[in-house]
């Protein structure tokens, strides 16, 4: 038996507001966030490494953070902070 066979497909919907994302075949997503990523002014980095926050802990920190939405009415305009909410979804889904 192939090692593919065991894989499923994940299901992302990048939001303007929302991050949703699961698996294919779920009926509801596994991890909901919002779809914005905090980052120190400057590009500093913080304490404990981190140089950006993603979803509930940038809005949680929101008040040190610079906070951006990388989605403005469904176009992207800033990779790597998508890239970020990625790293950050597919941690949440334990799939990283």
């Amino acid at each position: 038996m192939s090692a593919f066979q065991d894989l499923q497909p994940l299901v992302l919907d990048n939001g303007t507001g929302m991050m949703k994302a699961g698996f294919a075949g779920e009926d509801d997503p596994r991890a909901v966030f919002p779809s914005i990523v905090g980052r120190l002014p400057d590009n500093g980095v913080t304490a404990d490494g981190n140089d950006a926050y993603v979803g509930d802990e940038a809005l949680y920190r929101s008040g040190m953070l610079t906070l951006r939405y990388p989605i403005d009415r469904g176009i992207f305009c800033n990779w790597d902070d998508m890239e970020k909410i990625w790293h950050h979804t597919y941690n949440e889904l334990h799939v990283a």
